[in-house]
């Protein structure tokens, strides 16, 4: 806001540096979890950008038409779904759609900026958050494709151990993890939280994200475990008898469940340490704690 308010008074409210200084408040504000505020902040980005350069075809411009379509997809991965499924795959829907529609604005931009073939980073990021897309709609083989191309792009500029890289990774997590192939989802989501908690330390949210979707990947697992294990022995009489608090107990025992309550109180802990009690993030790892206490508890 200090910047802001000393660039507004030398240098005017439609100056380059202005959109600059603005587009990063929207990046913050991202990070903040306030999808609608970063939205906001994007569209004046854009407005003071496409008054100095035209709409469309400069690099800083398609920089923030990408925010803005990170600011969609998060209202897409934070929508409501305790309520009609018609209506919240519709408004699912809608914020997918838009975050496309502007991540496929800036990519024609980059793409320009490049010779063919040559790796570039802007390039690779927008491909990323396609992929992110597809993810959040369950087509979660296309949103492999799209992050592999991501991947393949960071690892020629910057080499395994860049944090880029560690995103995409953890993101090829996501995409694994959606197709319930969970061991291949351990396995990227490790190498994620090496490469984050050597860079920022264990006590970091980013650290802390990884951390959130190894809990679970290991309640999942665990879960279908349970059920491989019930359709094993658990469907045949006697045990038929007790099969509700049977299968209750089976999902939380055993080494996932460890390995799951580890991932899930470290995530915990750093998010109410460095976000607060308020944030999305802390009040869903909050939410899992309780139901697994219950779990426990039954």
């Amino acid at each position: 806001d200090k910047c802001l308010a000393i660039q507004l008074h030398h240098l005017g409210d439609l100056h380059p540096m202005v959109a600059h200084t603005v587009d990063l408040m929207g990046v913050a504000l991202l990070r903040l979890g306030a999808a609608e505020e970063a939205l906001e902040t994007f569209e004046k980005a854009v407005y003071i950008q496409e008054h100095n350069h035209g709409q469309g075809g400069h690099p800083d411009w398609a920089l923030t038409v990408m925010h803005a379509g990170q600011a969609y997809e998060l209202q897409a991965e934070n929508v409501d779904t305790e309520r009609a499924e018609k209506e919240w795959k519709r408004e699912l829907d809608a914020y997918t759609e838009k975050a496309y529609e502007l991540y496929e604005k800036a990519l024609e931009v980059f793409q320009a900026q490049v010779e063919a073939n040559e790796p570039d980073v802007d390039v690779a990021n927008v491909v990323h958050a396609m992929g992110n897309v597809h993810n959040i709609r369950g087509e979660h083989m296309e949103a492999l494709r799209k992050y592999k191309y991501a991947l393949e792009q960071k690892l020629k500029i910057y080499g395994d151990d860049d944090v880029s890289v560690a995103w995409t990774k953890n993101n090829i997590g996501n995409a694994f993890q959606g197709m319930y192939k969970l061991d291949d989802a351990i396995k990227w989501y490790s190498e994620a939280l090496a490469t984050v908690t050597t860079t920022f330390g264990a006590d970091h949210p980013e650290v802390a994200h990884v951390h959130w979707n190894l809990a679970l990947c290991y309640q999942t697992k665990g879960e279908v475990d349970a059920q491989k294990r019930k359709l094993g022995w658990h469907s045949r009489w006697p045990f038929t008898l007790f099969s509700q608090g049977a299968k209750r107990r089976l999902i939380h025992e055993g080494d996932d469940f460890t390995k799951m309550d580890k991932h899930l109180h470290h995530a915990f802990d750093v998010f109410v340490k460095r976000l607060g009690e308020d944030h999305v993030s802390t009040q869903r790892a909050t939410q899992a704690i309780m139901a697994m206490r219950e779990l426990i508890r039954d």
